[in-house]
């Protein structure tokens, strides 16, 4: 799907500072998905219902992110349950309305969890694999292109590492390693989205950003990636509903051309037959 130009975000943990969060993006006409866990992460404030159901009233996604933040593999299936089932009830509960996607806590998964997400209803969840602008991707392994947070070079080796991603571990070794800074990484990869197609898809933590003073550099983003004609902004449901239509678009198209092909085939065949 080479002629999709797509941005989205997603923010992680139901910080407070998601509220200062929020109205930077929407400000921008940005839009993102804002994955909560049950209990506050870390002990710190947390959001309340009330700010759970203004974001969604303005175009925000809600997403669940675990009861507790424990790290899922490894969980028998009644911990597992109680960890993503139990959560996307508490939060349906919160917002009135249906939780469709999940986040991993440090993005840990494997397929037992996955599994059990599928049970639970989810249609889709979020991982930490970053450097990513493809659209073929798994619905319960979403990846993420840029994080709002200053990683040493090492990191982003280390993230293609566990993901086995060799072709990605190329292309940052010979193509993107150059970029010092995670704004001037995460401008040329948006470049690549404007000029091939793509899905850029920019994480962090709100918290984290409060900490480490990073507001000024995700406004600089922020405002790179904001209101650019022929892109598309979304949030990570959103993306996930968008892909699957243009997919069933393609197989549709795709079965159309087969049929017609052996419409022709059948009416050549029966010309033949009359003319002997």
């Amino acid at each position: 799907m080479p002629n999709l130009r797509i941005v989205t975000t997603s923010w992680d943990d139901g910080d407070e500072n998601d509220i200062k969060l929020a109205e930077l993006l929407h400000s921008r006409g940005l839009l993102g998905t804002f994955y909560v866990p049950a209990i506050p992460y870390r002990n710190g404030t947390t959001l309340a219902a009330a700010d759970l159901r203004t974001f969604a009233s303005e175009g925000f996604e809600i997403g669940a992110h675990s009861v507790s933040h424990r790290s899922l593999p490894g969980l028998n299936r009644d911990e597992l349950w109680q960890e993503v089932g139990v959560c996307k009830q508490m939060l349906e509960h919160k917002i009135g309305s249906e939780i469709a996607m999940f986040c991993y806590p440090y993005g840990h998964y494997n397929p037992q969890v996955i599994r059990e997400l599928q049970r639970a209803g989810y249609q889709g969840a979020r991982t930490t694999k970053m450097l990513s602008l493809r659209t073929d991707f798994s619905p319960f392994e979403m990846p993420t292109t840029v994080q709002a947070y200053r990683h040493p070079r090492r990191n982003y080796l280390k993230n293609l590492g566990r993901a086995r991603n060799v072709q990605g571990l190329w292309r940052y070794a010979t193509e993107l390693s150059r970029f010092n800074s995670w704004i001037e990484l995460g401008k040329q990869l948006f470049e690549q989205v404007l000029q091939q197609g793509g899905i850029w898809h920019l994480y962090g933590h709100s918290w984290e950003i409060e900490e480490l003073g990073v507001w000024p550099e995700l406004c600089e983003m922020l405002d790179y990636v904001a209101k650019r004609e022929g892109v598309t902004y979304t949030t990570n449901g959103q993306l996930l509903r968008s892909l699957r239509a243009e997919q069933e678009s393609i197989r549709a198209s795709h079965s159309n051309q087969e049929e017609s092909g052996r419409v022709e085939v059948r009416a050549h065949g029966w010309t033949k037959e009359n003319r002997a």
